[in-house]
């Protein structure tokens, strides 16, 4: 039962994936290949790297509570440009350099290209408006018309903290003279590289906006964040057409501001991969290639 697992950004909500990898253990099915977007980047390749997860809950509530770095100053400074009338040179509310470190300590500077499991995280150029794939094995020969970047000389750390740079909260990453901004851009769900990586069979875990109605947008986070998600949820639905199985949690109603809830994040995660196992099951075993769909 050899599958491709592909895991969406979601911000806090991207706990779930943790739930999500536990549940799929216990029945048996280990992915072969994984790709992650922003915060789905942060668990595809600390699971790519060896970590259980166990760990990765643990490192879940601790990255959330203690990692995230307001830039005071720079918003200060930047809204004092704004009203004499100059230019604001901020471009970020979160510095990031505080989670940088603490996911280079936990990846020891691995470079993806070392890593044995096949994997892939999305980050965007965003003066060329190209998407970077981070990639360390590929059966797919890029093109010179291709539009994507691809790259497989990079430490780990540093794409994920390109595809984890969600525009205006987080600064954009600079790697190779490239500044990166969040994969969800242009690829909130990475399952066509998958299959370039040589997966046959893929399973998507969506944790994006699906149409749901939420009234608790009252702050500037979760109005970037908002916003982002409904351009992304077009696009998502357009490029997981390919996938042979897409699981919707449903933990739309956690607002990213909602750190206290990680641990139901994760549970709701697992719940709804057990309850729709026998399906997901069906679709790596099918010798067909139809999608399916699961919204809770």
């Amino acid at each position: 039962m050899r599958f491709g697992l592909a895991l969406s950004g979601g911000g806090i909500r991207g706990a779930a994936h943790i739930g999500v990898l536990k549940a799929l253990e216990e029945e048996g099915l280990i992915p072969s290949w994984i790709s992650g977007t922003s915060a789905g980047s942060i668990v595809a390749g600390l699971y790519a790297c060896g970590y259980t997860t166990q760990e990765l809950e643990d490192i879940a509530l601790e990255l959330y509570q203690k990692y995230i770095d307001l830039d005071f100053l720079g918003l200060a400074f930047g809204f004092g440009q704004w009203l004499i009338g100059k230019e604001p040179c901020i471009d970020g509310i979160i510095k990031g350099k505080a989670i940088e470190k603490y996911l280079k300590n936990l990846t020891q500077d691995t470079n993806i290209k070392d890593i044995k499991m096949p994997l892939a995280i999305p980050a965007v150029d965003i003066n060329k408006a190209r998407t970077v794939m981070f990639v360390n094995k590929m059966k797919y020969t890029p093109t010179q018309d291709d539009k994507i970047i691809y790259i497989n000389d990079v430490p780990l750390y540093k794409a994920i903290r390109a595809s984890i740079a969600i525009p205006v909260v987080f600064k954009p990453a600079m790697i190779d003279g490239r500044r990166l901004v969040d994969g969800g851009v242009t690829d909130n769900l990475p399952i066509e590289i998958l299959r370039k990586m040589g997966a046959k069979k893929t399973i998507g875990v969506d944790l994006g906006y699906n149409g749901q109605l939420r009234r608790d947008i009252d702050n500037i986070l979760e109005i970037g964040s908002q916003s982002l998600d409904i351009m992304a949820y077009q696009i998502t639905s357009l490029k997981s057409q390919g996938a042979d199985y897409i699981l919707r949690p449903g933990i739309y109603d956690i607002a990213n501001r909602d750190a206290k809830k990680i641990i139901e994040c994760i549970d709701r995660g697992y719940n709804s991969t057990k309850d729709n196992i026998k399906m997901i099951k069906k679709a790596i075993n099918s010798r067909s290639s139809t999608s399916l769909f699961y919204t809770m």
